[in-house]
């Protein structure tokens, strides 16, 4: 049975997946949500594909003013500056009350590696928001989508939109750090041969290992400077000493570093999915290492712990 949502007393975090099959079936769940939303005076944020928010554009008329937008596609390239923006829009706007985002995730086009890290941060929103009085519907367009993701968002988001103003719970929701466990259930490929590779004992030399690499390979002085934050903020996370490799792969620079330790210590699934609070927690730097990197893995393995980073670059050749 659905519940209607009336009035809202105590704020807390709601996080919903909206299903839709065409434009019409989308603008049935976002107008109703969006105009409640405006009518109570709370902050909308609607970031989507282009062809729906000029559809809900059209569809709002003079109300679309008050409403803010982007689209889905340049509101957050990596998945961690995604939940970041959605954090610091409710930091900005929550002393209002309630806060609405219809956050709709970008499918096409995207990787196998991709798909994984974004079904991730779907379900670590339900950690990172927590507390918060967001209202956040994530619309999946079931032609695109497809099955398999259809049945990841069930799983990740606690309910399902009703027409945008009633909700029915998900039987097959799972809790996020069992969620992202599976995800990264699978051993990450081995590193190739002819990596680097480097055993070190001190964070200065983890630095000096990362800063050498990416200036030898090509990569400018400013991004070489943050990935070398991101490094030695998962080497502040592993411990020392540890096994660092990095290795250049088709579109991107990878490090990988290692840590022995006894199998189940450490190794958070969940490990900088949520900002640095007042008190110091493990893990804290690999939310700003998860905001520079393209991709951050965490795997625990037998006598030990892996971190992978992999930050995009580019290689251009002048012709002669």
């Amino acid at each position: 049975m659905a519940e209607r949502y009336g009035p809202v007393g105590v704020l807390g975090l709601i996080h919903e997946a909206g299903l839709y099959g065409s434009g019409d079936e989308f603008l049935e769940m976002a107008v109703p949500f969006v105009r409640d939303g405006l009518g109570r005076g709370e902050p909308v944020l609607v970031t989507t594909t282009a062809e729906n928010l000029d559809l809900l554009g059209a569809a709002l008329g003079d109300d679309a003013r008050e409403v803010d937008y982007a689209e889905s596609a340049y509101f957050g390239r990596r998945t961690a500056q995604r939940a970041a923006a959605f954090l610091r829009y409710w930091e900005r706007n929550g002393a209002r009350g309630r806060v609405r985002i219809l956050a709709e995730p970008v499918w096409a086009g995207r990787s196998p590696r991709d798909v994984v890290a974004w079904k991730r941060m779907e379900s670590a929103l339900n950690v990172i928001l927590a507390g918060t009085g967001v209202w956040m519907i994530c619309p999946y367009d079931t032609g695109t989508a497809g099955p398999g993701l259809v049945e990841a968002a069930m799983r990740t988001h606690p309910s399902i939109s009703v027409g945008g103003r009633e909700r029915r719970t998900s039987p097959a929701y799972t809790d996020p750090a069992r969620f992202i466990g599976e995800c990264d259930r699978e051993p990450l490929p081995q590193a190739p041969p002819g990596a680097a590779a480097a055993t070190i004992g001190h964070l200065h030399g983890v630095r000096h290992f990362a800063g050498r690499q990416a200036r030898l390979h090509g990569l400018a002085e400013d991004k070489s400077a943050l990935l070398c934050v991101a490094v030695h903020e998962a080497a502040r996370y592993l411990g020392l000493p540890l096994t660092v490799r990095m290795w250049e792969s088709f579109g991107a620079l990878v490090y990988d570093l290692w840590a022995g330790r006894e199998t189940g210590s450490g190794c958070d699934p969940l490990a900088g999915f949520t900002p640095p609070g007042a008190d110091e927690r493990p893990g804290d730097g690999l939310w700003l290492a998860r905001q520079i990197c393209d991709h951050l893995d965490i795997r625990q393995e037998a006598g030990g712990c892996r971190i992978r980073l992999r930050a995009a670059a580019s290689r251009l050749q002048e012709s002669a």
